[in-house]
C-alpha cells in the first residue's frame, strides 16, 4: 500500500498559469474604459488583494467599490463596470499546465482523494466552472470562502476539517509562493514542490517563498513518477 491516501494541491503556478501579459494588457485596457488612470487604478487594484483573499471584499463587485473608493471615485455603475471587466480578464488569461487534468484524472483513478487548497479572490468563482474544478477534486477550500489564507495554520486546520484527511497520510504539492510549503510541513503534512518553466513572476512576493529544502519535480510526469504516488492507501 502506498503511504498517502489525500494529495492536496494549489492551484496558481501549480496546476494553472496565469498569463501576465494577457492580464496586465486586460487590466490596463479595463481601467482606460472605465476612464481611470491605468497605473493608478492597478495600484489601488492591489493595495485590496488581501481583503478580497480572506472574503472580506466577498465578491468582484465589492473589491471594485474598495479599489475606487482609494481613487476618490464612488460610482455603483463604474463598479459594476469594472467587476464585469475582472471576471472576463481572469477567464481570457488562466490555463490548465500541460498534463494538469491528465495527471489528475490519473491520481484519482488510482485511488487517491484530492483537495485543492488555494489562495484566491471571489473571482475565482468565475473560473470554477470553465476549468471543471468541482469534477476533478473531491474538495476546494479557497481561502477567501473560509476567511484565511496559506500560510496561516488555521488554513490547513480548515483544510482537515473539511476533508477525512490526516496529516500523516497527506502530501501538498504546490509551487512555494506564500510560504506555502513550509506552512504545510509545519501541519503536519509532507510538501513536494512543482516547479514549472513558466510562472507568473509578478504576482509572487519573492520575500514569502517557501524554504529550498523540499522535494521537488518539474513537471506532471515527473510528478506522477514518483514511488509515493504510485499506489493509494484508499481502499
Amino acid at each position: 500500500m502506498g503511504k498517502y491516501r489525500w494529495l492536496f494541491f494549489d492551484l496558481f503556478d501549480t496546476l494553472v498559469l496565469v498569463d501576465e501579459k494577457v492580464y496586465y494588457e486586460g487590466k490596463k485596457e479595463s481601467a482606460e474604459l472605465a476612464g481611470l488612470n491605468p497605473e493608478q487604478f492597478l495600484s489601488a487594484w492591489k493595495s485590496t488583494s488581501d481583503d478580497a483573499l480572506v472574503g472580506k471584499l466577498k465578491d468582484p463587485f465589492a473589491r471594485a467599490t474598495a479599489a475606487l473608493k482609494i481613487m476618490g471615485a464612488e460610482d455603483r455603475s463604474l463598479s459594476a463596470k469594472i467587476a464585469m471587466y475582472d471576471i472576463e480578464i481572469l477567464q481570457r488569461c488562466v490555463s490548465f499546465y500541460d498534463g494538469a487534468t491528465e495527471s489528475l484524472a490519473s491520481l484519482r483513478e488510482a485511488g487517491f482523494n484530492l483537495a485543492l487548497l488555494s489562495n484566491a479572490t471571489a473571482t475565482t468563482a468565475f473560473i470554477i466552472s470553465s476549468l471543471h474544478l468541482r469534477d476533478r477534486f473531491d474538495h476546494l477550500i479557497l481561502s477567501y470562502e473560509i476567511g484565511c489564507k496559506k500560510p496561516d495554520p488555521l488554513f490547513f486546520k480548515k483544510a482537515f476539517e473539511r476533508t477525512d484527511a490526516v496529516p500523516g497520510e497527506t502530501l501538498f504539492i504546490g509551487d512555494g509562493a506564500n510560504r506555502e510549503l513550509d506552512a504545510a510541513l509545519e501541519a503536519g503534512i509532507d510538501p513536494l514542490r512543482i516547479s514549472h518553466p513558466v510562472k507568473a513572476h509578478s504576482f509572487m512576493n519573492k520575500e514569502a517563498l517557501s524554504s529550498n529544502n523540499h522535494r521537488e519535480v518539474h513537471s506532471f510526469k515527473e510528478l506522477l513518477a514518483i514511488e509515493d504516488l504510485r499506489e493509494s492507501k484508499s481502499i
